[in-house]
Parts: structure tokens; C-alpha cells; sequence
């Protein structure tokens, strides 16, 4: 039996994608071991505390199957399922072909195969969510705002930054309409993003603490260069634009055009998404606006147009493999394409550090089994070490920013008070105040840890002595 070519070649290409984002060491740039660790400590294999400071909706749905397997690939198989059907969706709802070929060959969907993260699901719910907004503009059927604002709640469900989004959505599709239909959108996505109001609930004593700690987190971001002091906004403005302007399709100025200025609030909801991703710089954002793009600006394309975005979206497909055929087996200081393009000129490549640590952790617990470690330098490798450890020999690793804060008998991580001092002789004067402490309901026992592991380095804490080194972990015992 013949396999039409077209059929031949859409799998040889998924079997491209799949092999590059299972083979590579790369596992995105951005939270990584918040949603896998989330995932671990709902299965049950986390050795440590849990680091929340995105949706753990997302670690909660794919807990099962991480708990089942205890393989990390059951993310980035997750990630190529649901780019998959992101791709279909759009060819589904356009009915055009050429549309899902430039999805197929989107350098974002090529980009986003290793990585782990919920934006591939969020972006695939959020596609439909604009698909029946734009039925609501033209029917005015009730029932469209419905779904659509149901599947944009499920969709900030799994991933926090969609909210801008829906305000965006909001903006540009009910600046004209009745008030009340505004409201029923609005309360169609708190049902939708109930589930995780709920699991908030239960798992953080408040439905709302998710959300109030990724807004915290933004404006800690924005305006305090973030909880310790080190986001400081990265790299060339300029060159990072340019980079997220090159993973949108080529003719996405083609949507501009005079004769498409009659659909007025789709093109107010793409411009205004542009300029957030711009404002952001993190090409991951893309993914959430390409399909929409993609959905517009196919019928459009004339068959020249056509074959010129193909051919510049092959040219960036390789462009942004390059970096992940490099992590087969080894790690690099390019570890994904902005990375590439700015370090271009001194590329290092060495043995993969993951695989290294793996070993290591593997060889000290043997020798050290049903510890609690305290892991330093910094405040956030002990999540690392948890990231990268299956098994049950270790009680606990500790964070050593929690260690130092039980020593010196304090609570409080980051604090920041807003008092503005009013310029007249007025009697009262307002002052607003917030910030991040310990859990109150610590039950590491501190005073009873007596062993360190510093990663790189010799850990740095009073009265630890250095004792043993294995490979690039540094074991130090308390005297």
C-alpha cells in the first residue's frame, strides 16, 4: 500500500520532533522544577519541601503518570502531545491547509518540544477560547461566551501569565458590548479556573494565594528586581526583540492591511499581545499568540507568500535545533536559541552536568542513606538536588536560606512597605505592607541536621567542616 507523500512527511517530521525533545538534555530555561517538583510531591517522590511560585494545578494533573513512570519524559511527551493537537486545532478550525503546515513548521512549536511547561496545554485551551469569542463577536450567542470563558479559566489554570491575556480578550471583544455580557465572561473564567481556586484552598489554606503570589511576584520583579535582588532584566533589549520578532510568522504585518481594518478587535487583541510579549522578551509567550496568528493570516497568504514563509520557518527550525542537538549527552553555555545568538562567538561545550550530579547524589546517599542535607550556596539548589534525585533514601533536603533563618531565629525571606509621606500638615498617613516568611508550619527538625552539601563549593555555614568530596558535591559535617 502507496503513503501519500504529504502523509510520509508530516511523520517524519513529528518523528523529528519527538526524537530531538526526548533525546536532548534541555528541559526549558524558565520554572522548571517548579511544575516538575509540584508534579513529584503530588506523586509522592519529592525529598523536600515544595517551592510553589506558579500554578501547582498543572504538577497535580500530571502527578499520575510521573508517579507511575519516575521518568521526567513523561513532561516533555506530555509537551509534544499537546503542541500536536495545537496544531490540528488550528488546521480543524480553518479548514485550510496551508494553515497547518505553518503551524507544523512554526519555530515555536519546534522551540517548546523539550520543554517543561504548561504553556503548550494553556495555549492549545486558549485558542478555543478565542475561536468562540470571535463566534460571540459575529452571532452574539450567549453560549459561545460561555465557552470561552470556561476554557480561558482552565487555561489560567495551568498557567499564570494567561491572565494578561484575558484582560487583552476582555479589552478588544467587549469594549462595545452590553455590561452584562462582559460580567458573564468574567464569571464563566472563575468557573473555569476553579479547579485551581480549589486545590489553592486545600493545599494553601487560600484560594486566592496562588494568584496573589505570582502578582506578587511580578511587581517584586518589575520594581525590586525580584526577591533576591537579581532579576535585573536580561541582556540586549534591542537583540531580544528582534528575536522574538523573528518566531512570529513572517506576514503577520499582512493582518494590518486596510482591507482587514473591518475586523478592528481582532486585530486590537493581536497588536496589544504583541506589545506585552515585548514587553516581556521571553519567546515562550509566543506560542500562546502564533496560533491565533496562524488562524487569521493563512487564507490570506497568497501560494509565493506561502512558500517564503516555509522556507524562512525552515531556515529557524534549524536555527533552533542547534542548540538541542548540542545537549545530546552534553551541556553547553547555549542552552536554547537566544542563548545561541548572544554567545555565539564562545560556545563551550562539556559532559552533561545533569548526569554528573545524578551520579554524585547517588554515590553520597549510598554512603549517607536516610539523611537530612541542608544545600547551599545558593537558596534554591537544594530544589535542584530534588529535581534530579528519584528514590527514598533521603529524608529531607533543606534549602540553606531555610537553615539560616531557623539560626538566627527569624521568619522573614523578602519584605516591602509602601508609606507615602503626604505633603500637607494632614493628621493620618497610609502605609501598605507585604512580603514573603517561613511556613509556620515547619516540622524540619534543624537543630538535629548535621550534614551539608554544598554544590560547587564547600557549603558555607557555621561549624560545618568539609568531610568528603564527591565530584561536584561538596559534603561537610557539623562539628
Amino acid at each position: 500500500m502507496k503513503i501519500n507523500r504529504r502523509i510520509l512527511l508530516i511523520i517524519i517530521l513529528v518523528s523529528i520532533l519527538v526524537l530531538v525533545s526526548l533525546l536532548t538534555s534541555y528541559y526549558g530555561s524558565t520554572d522548571v522544577n517548579d511544575y516538575a517538583n509540584t508534579a513529584k510531591y503530588f506523586a509522592g517522590d519529592l525529598s523536600a519541601k515544595l517551592r510553589i511560585s506558579h500554578s501547582a494545578f498543572y504538577g497535580l494533573v500530571m502527578s499520575p503518570f510521573l508517579g507511575f513512570f519516575e521518568n521526567i519524559f513523561v513532561f516533555k511527551i506530555a509537551s509534544i502531545i499537546f503542541l500536536l493537537l495545537l496544531i490540528y486545532s488550528v488546521y480543524y478550525a480553518t479548514k485550510n491547509k496551508n494553515a497547518f503546515w505553518l503551524m507544523l513548521l512554526s519555530p515555536i512549536i519546534w522551540y517548546m518540544g523539550p520543554w517543561i511547561n504548561p504553556i503548550q496545554i494553556s495555549s492549545l485551551l486558549f485558542f478555543w477560547s478565542y475561536y468562540f469569542i470571535k463566534k460571540f463577536d459575529s452571532t452574539n450567542k450567549s453560549y459561545y461566551i460561555l465557552l470561552s470563558g470556561i476554557l480561558a479559566g482552565v487555561s489560567w489554570a495551568f498557567w499564570d501569565a494567561v491572565v494578561f491575556f484575558i484582560i487583552l480578550i476582555a479589552i478588544s471583544f467587549f469594549y462595545n458590548k452590553k455590561t452584562y455580557q462582559l460580567i458573564y465572561f468574567l464569571i464563566f473564567v472563575l468557573i473555569g479556573i476553579s479547579p485551581k481556586l480549589l486545590l489553592d484552598q486545600i493545599t494553601l489554606g487560600f484560594a486566592f494565594s496562588g494568584i496573589l503570589r505570582y502578582i506578587s511576584g511580578q511587581i517584586t520583579s518589575i520594581f525590586f528586581n525580584g526577591i533576591y535582588g537579581s532579576m535585573k532584566g536580561g541582556g540586549n533589549l534591542i537583540l531580544n526583540m528582534i528575536i522574538l520578532a523573528l518566531f512570529l510568522p513572517l506576514f503577520t504585518y499582512k493582518l494590518f492591511s486596510k482591507e482587514n481594518l473591518k475586523n478592528f478587535k481582532y486585530l486590537l487583541f493581536i497588536f496589544l499581545s504583541i506589545l506585552l510579549i515585548l514587553k516581556n522578551t521571553q519567546i515562550r509567550y509566543i506560542l500562546i499568540l502564533t496560533p491565533i496568528i496562524i488562524y487569521e493570516l493563512a487564507p490570506q497568504l497568497n501560494p509565493s507568500q506561502f512558500k517564503k514563509q516555509i522556507y524562512f520557518s525552515i531556515i529557524m527550525i534549524l536555527l533552533v535545533l542547534t542548540p538541542y542537538f548540542i545537549q545530546i549527552n552534553h551541556s553547553t553555555n547555549i542552552s536554547e536559541f537566544s542563548s545561541f545568538i548572544s554567545s555565539l562567538n564562545h560556545v563551550q561545550i562539556y559532559p552533561s552536568q545533569e548526569r554528573i550530579l545524578k551520579s554524585d547524589i547517588d554515590r553520597l546517599i549510598r554512603d549517607y542513606p536516610n539523611k537530612t542535607f541542608v544545600v547551599g550556596n545558593k537558596p534554591d539548589d537544594y530544589d535542584y538536588l530534588a529535581f534530579i534525585y528519584w528514590g527514598k533514601n533521603v529524608k529531607e533536603f533543606v534549602s540553606i536560606q531555610d537553615y539560616n533563618l531557623w539560626f538566627s531565629n527569624s521568619t522573614v525571606l523578602f519584605q516591602k512597605k509602601f508609606m507615602p509621606v503626604p505633603k500637607i500638615q494632614d493628621r493620618r498617613q497610609i502605609w501598605i505592607s507585604g512580603g514573603i516568611s517561613k511556613n509556620e508550619n515547619d516540622k524540619t527538625e534543624y537543630k538535629n541536621i548535621t550534614l551539608g552539601i554544598g554544590v560547587g563549593e564547600q557549603i558555607n555555614l557555621e561549624n560545618f567542616k568539609l568531610i568528603k568530596k564527591y565530584g561536584s558535591l561538596f559534603l561537610s559535617e557539623k562539628i
